[in-house]
């Protein structure tokens, strides 16, 4: 396991503790995204997203720490192995690269809702989050 601690910004006091599991391989790399409302995720527009190269880290698990203001979130994480920075997919629409919501178990091909995959921080908390990688 590896264990990696980002801040969005100084002063804030409400931490993510994501733990990513069943991650395939450690070549390209993870894409991590914070969505605050469904009209966002369903454009792409992140409130927030970072890029962490695999090479640093071992497959299988990895834990991020991440500082955010309370609010109503969304996560999504998407395993890029050939670090184009978007999701590609196979000729009938099949996802060829892996991904994951937080605390949502994906069951079949189509994206979830916003609201299958939300949380919620409050004002001084410490809120653990898990997401599993999926593979096709």
């Amino acid at each position: 396991m590896f264990c990696l601690f980002v801040w969005l910004s100084t002063g804030f006091a409400q931490t993510l503790e994501i733990t990513i599991s069943n991650i395939r391989t450690n070549k390209g790399q993870l894409c991590v995204a914070l969505f605050d409302s469904e009209e966002r995720f369903k454009k792409e527009q992140s409130c927030w997203e970072k890029f962490y190269s695999k090479s640093q880290f071992e497959k299988g698990e990895v834990v991020l720490m991440i500082c955010v203001s309370p609010g109503t979130y969304g996560l999504s994480v998407l395993d890029d192995e050939n670090m184009d920075g978007r999701m590609n997919y196979n000729m009938i629409g099949i996802p060829q690269e892996g991904f994951g919501f937080s605390g949502y178990r994906h069951k079949g091909i189509r994206k979830p809702s916003f609201n299958n995959f939300i949380f919620r921080v409050e004002e001084n908390q410490t809120l653990k989050i898990e997401v599993e990688m999926k593979y096709f």
